[in-house]
C-alpha cells in the first residue's frame, strides 16, 4: 500500500512540475518593424525577443508584443522566432494588428495606434 501511494505522489508530481515547466517554456516578443502594414507585421524577423516589453492597452489596432510556445522558437542568445509560426495580421484604418498564428496558444497583445 505506502509503495502504491508512493508512486501516486511521485506520478502526481511529475505532472504537476512538467505543466510549471511548460510556462518557462514560452517567450515573448515585441514589434519593431519599420511599418504597421499587414506584411510587415507578418514578418516573423520584425518581431525581437523581450521578455520585458512595454505594456500594450490591448486595442485591435496596432502589433505591440506576443508569448509563443517555444517550439516556434530560435533559442540560442538571442532567441528569434521561425518562419513556422505564420503570424497573421489584420487591418485596422492604415494600420495592422496581429490577429493569430500557427501557434494556437500564443498570446496577443496589441495596442492603440499612435
Amino acid at each position: 500500500m505506502a509503495a502504491a501511494l508512493g508512486l501516486v505522489l511521485v506520478f502526481t508530481g511529475s505532472a504537476f512540475k512538467s505543466e510549471k515547466g511548460g510556462k518557462l517554456d514560452r517567450y515573448q516578443f515585441r514589434y519593431t518593424g519599420p511599418t504597421l502594414s499587414q506584411s510587415d507585421v507578418e514578418n516573423e524577423s520584425y518581431w525581437t525577443h523581450d521578455e520585458s516589453a512595454p505594456v500594450c492597452d490591448n486595442e485591435q489596432e496596432a502589433a505591440c508584443t506576443i508569448t509563443v510556445y517555444k517550439s516556434f522558437v530560435n533559442e540560442g542568445t538571442t532567441p528569434t522566432l521561425k518562419s513556422s509560426l505564420n503570424i497573421s495580421a489584420s487591418n485596422a484604418a492604415s494600420t495592422a494588428y496581429v490577429s493569430g498564428s500557427s501557434d494556437n496558444t500564443m498570446d496577443i497583445i496589441n495596442r492603440s495606434a499612435e
